[in-house]
């Protein structure tokens, strides 16, 4: 039989051209638009055509028209070549963000010309975001510490709130102040008991939430729009107790099981160490410790509301190994604002009608706060000073070898080391020297990562430096950032740990140090080899209270 070969016919080439590729952003909001979370992921060219390109100009604009009409300006683009779009900034409209009250479709549009007398078009790009209502959330899929924009402490409902707090606490014999964290742990609870019973007595009953709301979203209502209308859904009355606690002055966290939400507060002036914390068993022992407080929000719509302390226990079986709820995670508000997550912009001020909310009456006595335990200070007396002569002397001993093996002459570094995040020196030396602990913890992914909010575009805006910001923000509550995975942090403190005691045990010295500042010297006038010195040396210590602990650093 004979056999005939057939070659296929070849396909003919695309036609090469220039394009316009980019990645945006497929929901935005007015709260996205103040925490600089960009429209536009990414933007580039690539002149795939076989000849140089000059003289461009790319547009973006849309419709409606949700942003000023944006210009780029090219000189040229190489045959071949791909050119990235670093100013990804565009103007929002954030009146009209803030107008909308129904999700809108909005096509967005990129057109390249080339030339400028007869502008000729090159390519185009066309796609489609959806523009949310300002009060739209976007659920936990999204940035899940985003949430913490709609915490909204300026509201005039939480004025109210918080006045009608002072006056439950002058009822029951206290004083009325809103005073956050000044008189201790108990003061906390019993701010946080009045304003659950200043909220309770409003009348505000219950709303039932979208199905699963806490990864898709749901439209939320303001404090001002839950006290008129009198309706919430658990997510609503959540972010309403965290708004009056946070205005109070406390640290609220936001509790996500579910299909459900509820609230919780600090009873000291602390926070986690990131805003998302996904571990429930980092509640868990807070919660035992007796340094926070969950409680049960929706016990707010009951008649007649419980107590303060029923809600707590009804929040803490939530959370407990036989719940019967899926934890899904909690965001620590007081972080967030650490890391710039600002409140949603309240709404312009309008003549609200009174509803039946204010003239409800529904009060119930004051619950005074329960016996928690008192914060355990160490005493400064009680830490013996140093003489600087006798730190002198111990720096001279360990200067005794003067080959390039001695670290202190020539600093390599290695897993054997931690560079620390501490844009103020002077004000770290300061505190190791007085006798404090400080906490060292991973960066956050702060605007990066898996942060979508874009750190060009915030501190083009606010002209704030944020990573120098937020660490000496950190330094202020004695903690500081570490530029390393947690794994790999815990891996090294771990052993600087053990081999400082070892050496300590066995040699009677100390053998850890902190670094402040280092000397580029070269053995010779003309070598480009350069060594580095530390200048000043702090000796510290490393203190594990427990083995799932956080390690810190205090000066001996």
């Amino acid at each position: 039989m004979d056999e005939t070969i057939v070659e296929p016919a070849e396909m003919p080439e695309e036609p090469r051209c220039v394009q316009i590729k980019a990645t945006l952003a497929g929901k935005i909001n007015l709260a996205d638009f103040q925490n600089a979370i960009p429209v536009v992921h990414e933007l580039s060219l690539a002149n795939e055509t076989a000849v140089d390109i000059k003289e461009l100009l790319l547009t973006a604009s849309s419709e409606p028209s949700f942003f000023k009409p944006k210009p780029w300006h090219l000189d040229h683009i190489a045959t071949g070549k791909d050119v990235r779009i670093s100013d990804l900034d565009l103007s929002l409209d954030g009146a009209l963000l803030g107008r909308l009250t129904e999700s809108e479709k909005a096509h967005i549009t990129f057109k390249l010309t080339a030339g400028s007398e007869s502008p000729v078009e090159l390519a185009s790009f066309e796609t489609t975001v959806e523009l949310l209502p300002r009060n739209q959330w976007g659920g936990l899929t999204a940035l899940p510490d985003m949430v913490a924009a709609f915490v909204q402490p300026n509201e005039q409902a939480v004025e109210r709130v918080l006045k009608k707090a002072a006056d439950v606490l002058h009822k029951a014999g206290k004083s009325g102040a809103i005073n956050g964290y000044q008189e201790g742990a108990k003061r906390a609870w019993e701010l946080a008991s009045a304003i659950w019973n200043a909220i309770g007595s409003m009348g505000i009953d219950y709303a039932v939430p979208p199905a699963s709301f806490e990864q898709s979203g749901q439209k939320v209502r303001s404090p001002s729009q839950i006290a008129d209308s009198g309706l919430a859904t658990c997510l609503d009355l959540a972010l309403f107790a965290c708004a009056a606690l946070e205005q109070a002055g406390l640290n609220a966290v936001l509790v996500f099981t579910d299909g459900h939400a509820f609230p919780g507060v600090w009873l000291k002036p602390e926070e986690f160490s990131t805003s998302v914390i996904d571990d429930v068993t980092a509640l868990r022992k807070r919660v035992k410790l007796k340094e926070m407080v969950l409680f049960e929000s929706t016990m707010l719509t009951h008649r007649p509301y419980p107590a303060f302390s029923f809600a707590i226990a009804d929040a803490e079986k939530q959370i407990s190994e036989e719940a019967g709820r899926k934890f899904h995670l909690a965001i620590d508000i007081r972080r967030a604002r650490m890391q710039r997550i600002k409140p949603l912009a309240s709404e312009q001020a309008i003549e609200r009608g009174t509803v039946g909310t204010e003239e409800v009456n529904l009060e119930r006595k004051f619950e005074v706060a329960p016996e928690l335990p008192e914060e355990l200070e160490r005493s400064s007396e009680d830490k013996a000073v140093e003489r600087p002569e006798d730190r002198l002397t111990r720096w001279q001993r360990k200067l005794l070898d003067l080959s390039l093996r001695n670290n202190l002459l020539s600093f390599k570094a290695g897993k054997k080391s931690l560079k620390l995040e501490a844009p103020d020196p002077g004000q770290l030396e300061d505190i190791l020297a007085e006798g404090h602990a400080i906490k060292l913890l991973t960066r956050p992914d702060l605007m990066d990562g898996n942060d979508p909010r874009s750190q060009a575009i915030h501190e083009a805006r606010e002209r704030e430096n944020i990573r120098r910001s937020h660490a000496i923000d950190a330094l202020k509550r004695r903690e500081v950032f570490v530029g390393l995975s947690q794994d790999e942090m815990d891996t090294r403190l771990v052993e600087l740990f053990r081999t400082s005691r070892t050496n300590l045990q066995e040699g009677g010295s100390n053998t850890l140090y902190l670094a402040l500042g280092f000397l580029s010297w070269t053995r010779e006038a003309k070598d480009d080899k350069k060594y580095r010195a530390p200048l000043i040396l702090v000796p510290v210590s490393l203190e594990r209270r427990s083995a799932r602990s956080a390690l810190q650093s205090d000066a001996d």
